[in-house]
């Protein structure tokens, strides 16, 4: 038995040391490569049969709003895709005349207008310069299509904005600017914590927790990555609906309205020799044609 188990150790030992040298083969172990996995949570907007859930995406517009926009740039959305979405045209209006945009009057001169819904929705920097210098070197990423740009989705960005954590014993330092989130590749992110309980306060009286306000700015991230989805679905449900009925009705013409033509037999006949036709009636149609056939060539040769 003690021979047993110290062969067991042995082989485990060597099991061990083969794959570190298989892994230093290909490249340098660093911490820096891991990251943890996010947990799977229930998104009701990814069902066939569901739609976005406008109240979470009106909350999650405030976030956005209040939070995220004075770093984060929506450089692919117009303030009008939000109409009938998250508010009314009025109040989608008031919210882009909050902004001066460049533009040129009659005569060509360069003037700076209030917004309207038609435009986009401003960018916090003037440029990626601008950007990198007030974030100490980051570039902060567009919002627009976050969900679809990242692996995991909206799974991703809950666990993100939800898994800051104390720096833990014998950790590295974090640079300037930086925390640490074991969900971020490489775990040093370059955005300290946003989310916090409280952090917004909900119009329509939402309790705020730090995870309520991530679930509401994660679903309105999904809005915005697929903001016709809504649409697509209906149409899709629509299509099928029409599929069905369409396919149904053309079964059903065809067993009730052409089941006759279907079955009936046409038998060509010689002038006064129907009788020998009628005689073939239970023989195949080809061999009926052949002596139809034979009869009319007989018939030409005389």
């Amino acid at each position: 038995a003690a021979v047993s188990t110290q062969s067991t150790g042995v082989g485990l030992l060597g099991a061990a040391v083969f794959s570190m040298g298989a892994a230093l083969v290909d490249g340098q172990i660093s911490a820096d490569e891991l990251e943890l996995g996010h947990a799977h949570m229930h998104w009701e907007f990814n069902e066939l049969f569901k739609s976005y859930d406008h109240k979470a995406l009106r909350r999650g517009f405030q976030v956005y709003k209040e939070v995220c926009q004075a770093c984060h740039s929506m450089q692919y959305l117009y303030w009008r895709m939000h109409v009938d979405v998250t508010h009314d045209v009025d109040t989608m209006k008031q919210f882009a005349a909050e902004y001066q945009y460049p533009d040129v009057d009659d005569e060509g001169n360069n003037i700076m207008r209030a917004g309207d819904i038609q435009d986009f929705m401003p960018a916090p920097y003037e440029n990626e310069i601008k950007a990198r210098l007030a974030n100490n070197g980051a570039l902060p990423p567009d919002l627009s299509l976050i969900t679809i740009a990242r692996e995991g989705g909206s799974d991703y960005l809950f666990a993100l904005l939800n898994g800051y954590e104390d720096l833990p014993a014998g950790a590295a330092e974090p640079g300037e600017g930086q925390a640490y989130n074991p969900y971020f590749h490489g775990y040093y992110i370059g955005m300290a914590q946003q989310i916090y309980n409280e952090s917004v306060d909900y119009e329509d009286g939402t309790i705020p927790y730090a995870s309520q306000i991530a679930k509401d700015v994660c679903e309105y991230l999904a809005w915005t990555s697929h903001p016709y989805m809504d649409e697509s679905k209906l149409y899709g449900m629509k299509a099928l609906a029409s599929i069905t009925l369409f396919g149904t009705a053309m079964y059903l013409l065809m067993r009730v309205k052409r089941s006759h033509m279907r079955l009936r037999q046409l038998a060509f006949a010689v002038p006064g020799k129907e009788k020998s036709i009628a005689a073939n009636g239970n023989v195949s149609s080809l061999s009926k044609y052949k002596q139809v056939d034979e009869m009319l060539d007989r018939a030409a040769r005389k």
